[in-house]
C-alpha cells in the first residue's frame, strides 16, 4: 500500500485557505489577472501583466494537508513495526504553533512550474525536526525513503506539462490564516482509483 505522514490543519484554516485558493482558481479559469493577481506598477506596463496557469488541475479542499513524510509502497508485514517506531517518535517531540502563509511552485520558476503550493510560517523549525525525525525512525523500521530536504507545503494546484504560474504564485501573497498547534500526525493510505482519495490508517498524538 501506498503510505505517507501528514499533518491535517483544523477547519478554520481550511476555510481561509479556501477562501484565497477559490479566488485563485476563479481567476485561473476565466484567463484575467484582474484583482489580487495585478499590481499598479504591472498595470502601468504593457505586455506586462503576470501570466496565469493553464490547465490546472485545482486538488480538492478535503484532500489538503502538510504531508511530513512519503514513504512509498509499504508492505502489510512492515506495518506493526514502522508503526510502533513513527509512535514513539511522534511522542519525543512538542507541539509546533504554525500558519499558513504565502507560498510557490515546484520547480521554483515560476514561468515552468507543474505544482502551486501554500506555505508554513512560525515553528517551522520544530516541523522540521519532526519530519526529520520521522523519516529516521522509517529507516531504521527498514523502509526507504526519500532523502531530498524536507519543504513544508499544502498542494493547491499542479500541472503536465509546465505552466506560467506567476501570477497564482503572486496571488498567494495575500494569504495568512490563524496559528495552531500542531497536535497530531496521521498515517494516510494513497488511493488512485477510490474516492476518497485519501484514508487514515493511524493517528497519534504529539508529546
Amino acid at each position: 500500500m501506498r503510505l505517507f505522514i501528514a499533518v491535517y490543519p483544523p477547519q478554520e484554516v481550511l476555510d481561509e485557505v479556501g477562501r484565497v485558493a477559490d479566488a485563485l482558481s476563479a481567476a485561473d479559469r476565466l484567463d484575467v489577472a484582474g484583482g489580487v493577481l495585478d499590481t499598479a506598477e504591472q498595470a502601468d506596463e504593457a505586455g506586462s501583466r503576470p501570466r496565469l496557469g493553464q490547465g490546472l488541475r485545482w486538488r480538492d479542499p478535503e484532500e489538503w494537508h502538510f504531508t511530513l513524510l512519503f514513504l512509498g509502497e509499504v508492505s502489510e508485514g512492515d506495518r506493526p513495526e514502522l508503526e510502533r517506531r513513527l509512535a514513539a517518535e511522534a511522542g519525543r517531540h512538542e507541539r509546533p504553533e504554525v500558519a499558513v502563509r504565502g507560498g510557490g511552485t515546484f520547480p521554483g520558476d515560476t514561468e515552468q512550474a507543474t505544482v502551486l503550493w501554500a506555505g508554513l510560517e512560525g515553528d517551522v523549525d520544530g516541523v522540521t525536526l519532526l519530519a526529520d525525525g520521522l523519516r529516521r525512525a522509517a529507516r531504521k523500521s527498514g523502509i526507504k525513503v526519500d532523502r531530498r530536504p524536507f519543504v513544508p507545503h499544502l498542494t493547491l494546484a499542479a500541472c503536465r506539462p509546465p505552466t506560467d504560474m506567476t501570477a497564482l504564485r503572486y496571488g498567494l501573497s495575500a494569504l495568512a490564516t490563524p496559528f495552531w498547534a500542531i497536535e497530531e500526525i496521521h498515517l494516510v493510505r494513497s488511493h488512485h482509483t477510490r474516492r476518497p482519495r485519501y484514508q487514515t490508517l493511524a493517528t497519534w498524538p504529539l508529546g
